[in-house]
């Protein structure tokens, strides 16, 4: 048995990112239907997302791994339809992102949010 109420805390996560955050989506590309050797056109679905976008700490800014222009995006789990990947993108105000890093906040199995490490 939990001690701790971790529903309540993505309820929390959700309402802070509403309030302090904005709605993006989350771009999911799936290879066509067609056979193997000819899928035909992919299909492009968007997932609307409320999230908040940050800035990298200098300190965590390697040049490599997390570069000056990454942006640190959570993304609230409670009402999103799927789970980010780094094969999705991230659209913000219109630009899309390549989702680099996808690190859920999952204490005891319950994901309370998405922290994802995003590049123009």
């Amino acid at each position: 048995m939990l001690k701790f109420d971790y529903a309540k805390s993505q309820n929390t996560a959700l309402r802070l990112l509403d309030k302090f955050g904005m709605t993006g989506q989350i771009v999911r590309e799936t290879p066509g239907t067609g056979p193997a050797y000819d899928p035909g056109e992919p299909v492009i679905t968007s997932y609307p997302c409320t999230l908040a976008v940050l800035k990298f700490d200098n300190k965590d800014i390697d040049g490599t791994l997390v570069k000056a222009t990454d942006k640190k995006v959570y993304v609230a789990a409670k009402g999103l339809a799927i789970v980010p990947t780094t094969t999705d993108r991230l659209s913000i105000v219109g630009a899309q992102h390549t989702i680099v890093r996808v690190m859920p906040l999952n204490p005891a199995g319950i994901v309370v949010y998405f922290e994802i490490q995003a590049r123009a």
